[in-house]
């Protein structure tokens, strides 16, 4: 291996490092598996991509909930909250599991168990919220 490809692969695994979101009690229906690289989709961080960092499986497409739903405002119960360490509200990234479907009309995403991730200690929680109406699938599209 030459130098620049031995730069590329460092590189490469740099960036997956610092891609790599924990999530100390997994995702639910694979809570064993507690590490995912995130990765944008498109520019306007409104698409993402969520892989398990070291298999194939499982892997969720995850959207920004705020542009899919306006009014959204899941609230964090205190618990919740110092589960997180207490971080300051602006510091946690709320992302929504997107199910795509070939008819992008029947496309939904689960506003009621958003994914939390504190942005400065890349440590993630999938949170139900128990007082809300938010649905567990709510079209991609918005209201019809």
């Amino acid at each position: 291996m030459d130098g620049n490809q031995a730069a590329n692969q460092n590189t490469e695994v740099k960036t997956q490092q610092q891609n790599i979101i924990h999530f100390s009690e997994g995702i639910l229906g694979f809570e064993d598996i507690h590490e995912y690289l995130l990765y944008h989709e498109d520019e306007n961080n409104i698409i993402w991509s969520l892989q398990a960092a070291n298999s194939d499986i499982p892997s969720f497409i995850v959207i920004d909930p705020f542009t899919v739903c306006p009014g959204y405002n899941p609230t964090l119960t205190e618990s919740e909250l110092r589960g997180f360490g207490n971080p300051d509200p602006t510091d946690l990234c709320f992302l929504v599991i997107a199910v795509i479907r070939p008819e992008p009309s029947e496309s939904v995403v689960n506003l009621k168990a958003p994914i939390v991730i504190d942005i400065n200690t890349r440590e993630a929680k999938q949170i139900i919220l128990e007082n809300s109406e938010y649905p567990l699938r709510y079209p991609l599209l918005g209201k019809q």
